[in-house]
């Protein structure tokens, strides 16, 4: 198998220091990708700093792009999850299908969203809580975006290869060739050729294309532990199977996060109109301090993904529980920082009195619930990554909407039905969710030590030497 010494070290390297060696370079990726974000916002405030409509347009977006973001998570760890099991297990017949298989999905979902998005585009803005200026602005940016879907999911495949071995340093590259070219292309687009916020919505697409060409590279002149043929006889109906398996959960995971965006941003507008902006403000600039929970999320999908593929439950539990107390310390310190931070970064995007007072009265009680949630995002992870991604799903879908949507209609429709009673409700459904996810870790592992839980491969792969 190539890449035999890093594997090893993946395998039987000591955990905490492996964990930060494997998350570094996605940290410095998504480094690179959250300053796309924060100037993407920021030139899309300049357009009109008056104006509260333009950055609360790309938050009434995000359910869509969350979509398109949902399926690119489902078929990276469907593909990582497929790929990290069979380097642990040495199951050759598996990795050498892999790439064929799951492109051939990436561009049968590409098909599937734009197929859907395109004539439906306003009614489903309208759906999200849009109207007036805010669905106008929504509407163009979402039509100039909507070409960066296939090259999204083509490069969730590569991705997913790439994290499944732990390449997480070409995983780091392809990021910040994307986000540097969506940094360079928002100011050309929207002022130098006059698109406005259309212009940032293209920008994404070039962005996300120019980085596929790069992975495609990556895979074409540089040896993998996943061969690359190029051939279409190289789909496998079980190796796609495997995929679906563990992705579709997962992308409805997340699609079940998007849909409950359509009650979470009825509820705030319901609540205050200017709320939608606020808390749109707010979550675009805390990915500052989220984004060590994802970097730790990816290399712990490598970790605890190999680990699975050997059988080897009590790496797995060590993984997760370092994981969750690495995360905590890290995003602890970067969310009291944004907190405290946030009077002064606020006004750089927004120059609205009652949207900048409402976003700094919800960042303490959002930076907190936000905490609270760090080991949850761990513990799906490891049940992903080891296959048994509908476990996940089930817990997340009762953790928003048996816990985290009916609190939050209760603070804003029964209990208080002001902001205040929202952020309450907020942080008091994450504090339910973390108490049920310890449970629902503790059986997970126990299952699995017992014999109870099996973890499963492709009815394609063959135990061998990768």
């Amino acid at each position: 198998m190539k890449n035999t010494t890093n594997t090893t070290s993946i395998r039987t390297g000591p955990v905490g220091p492996l964990l930060v060696r494997l998350a570094l370079p996605v940290l410095a990726g998504l480094t690179f990708n959250l300053l796309y974000n924060i100037v993407d916002t920021w030139f899309i405030a300049r357009i009109d700093t008056s104006d509260p409509w333009l950055v609360g347009s790309t938050g009434l977006v995000f359910p869509l792009f969350f979509i398109f973001l949902a399926s690119s998570f489902g078929i990276t760890g469907g593909v990582s999850s497929l790929v990290s099991r069979a380097i642990g297990s040495g199951r050759t017949d598996e990795l050498d299908r892999t790439a064929e298989s799951g492109g051939v999905l990436a561009l049968a979902a590409s098909a599937v969203i734009l197929l859907g998005m395109y004539p439906f585009a306003r009614p489903l803005l309208v759906l999200f809580g849009g109207s007036g200026k805010v669905l106008e602005y929504g509407l163009e940016y979402l039509l100039w975006l909507l070409p960066t879907v296939p090259f999204m999911l083509l490069s969730a495949v590569f991705t997913g290869i790439l994290q499944g071995e732990g390449r997480t340093k070409q995983m780091m590259t392809s990021m910040m060739i994307g986000t540097v070219a969506n940094i360079v292309l928002d100011p050309v687009l929207m002022f130098g050729c006059g698109m406005g916020i259309a212009g940032a919505g293209l920008a994404t697409a070039i962005g996300n294309a120019l980085s596929f060409a790069y992975l495609v590279a990556v895979f074409r002149f540089r040896k993998s532990a996943v061969a690359i043929h190029w051939k279409v006889r190289n789909v496998s109906a079980p190796v796609v199977g495997e995929i679906l398996r563990v992705g579709l959960p997962q992308s409805a995971l997340n699609y079940l996060a998007s849909v409950s965006f359509i009650f979470y941003n009825r509820m705030m507008t319901d609540v205050a109109p200017v709320m939608l902006t606020s808390f749109t403000l707010y979550s675009r600039l805390e990915q500052v301090a989220l984004i060590p929970l994802w970097a730790m999320s990816s290399a712990l999908s490598t970790v605890a993904g190999q680990a699975a593929g050997a059988h080897d439950v009590k790496r797995m539990r060590e993984a997760s529980r370092r994981a969750s107390f690495i995360s905590l310390g890290v995003c602890g310190a970067l969310l009291v920082g944004y907190v405290l931070s946030s009077p002064l970064t606020f006004r750089a995007f927004q120059s609205d009195p009652t949207v900048l007072e409402t976003a700094l009265f919800i960042a303490p009680w959002m930076a907190a619930s936000t905490f609270v949630s760090v080991p949850i995002f761990m513990i799906t992870t490891v049940m992903t990554t080891a296959g048994f991604a509908g476990r996940s799903l089930v817990f997340t879908a009762f953790r928003i909407y048996c816990v985290s949507v009916p609190l939050c209609a209760i603070g804003a429709y029964a209990i208080g039905k002001n902001i205040g009673s929202v952020m309450a409700c907020i942080l008091i459904s994450s504090v339910i969710g973390l108490c049920v996810a310890f449970a629902v870790r503790a059986r997970f592992f126990s299952g699995l030590a017992s014999g109870r839980l099996e973890i499963r491969f492709s009815r394609d792969g063959k135990v061998g030497n990768a």
